[in-house]
């Protein structure tokens, strides 16, 4: 099985300039824990996870009172705290090499990459649910 057949879709992105807030909501309503973060011309730059957004809270609460956190995170833009260094596929990747890369970096979704352009996304989920069905 190719990871075209199982890759979500529609794809949710963001630009390098949203801010983590605005990101964070887009995560929330849309009940997604990775976004993918392009440049102009869609080309893929980094991702930005939940575990990116818990980190930097975290980190952050430890600093500064809720106020000052509040405020700090409103200014804050998600290429300043995404994982630059993203780990692709592409459509035509046999579903089983995806899972052995998802496992050996240690990621819950990979970006599904054609021609420099982010086509979609595979996610644990869509692996999981590929092998033992719906």
């Amino acid at each position: 099985m190719r990871v075209a057949e199982v890759m979500t879709g529609p794809l949710v992105t963001i630009q390098q300039d949203t801010t983590v807030a605005a990101a964070w909501a887009i995560m929330r309503e849309r009940g997604i824990r990775h976004l993918p973060v392009l440049d102009g011309h869609r080309r893929l730059l980094g991702m930005l996870t939940d575990h990116d957004l818990r980190r930097v809270v975290l980190e952050r609460c430890q600093e500064e009172g809720p106020e000052q956190l509040r405020a700090r995170l409103a200014g804050l833009r998600v290429d300043e705290i995404m994982t630059w260094a993203v780990v692709t596929v592409t459509p035509d990747r046999d579903l089983r090499d995806a899972a052995r890369m998802m496992r050996d970096y240690v990621v819950g979704a990979l970006p599904v990459v054609d021609a420099d352009r982010v086509v979609g996304m595979v996610t644990a989920t869509d692996v999981i649910q590929a092998v033992v069905g719906s």
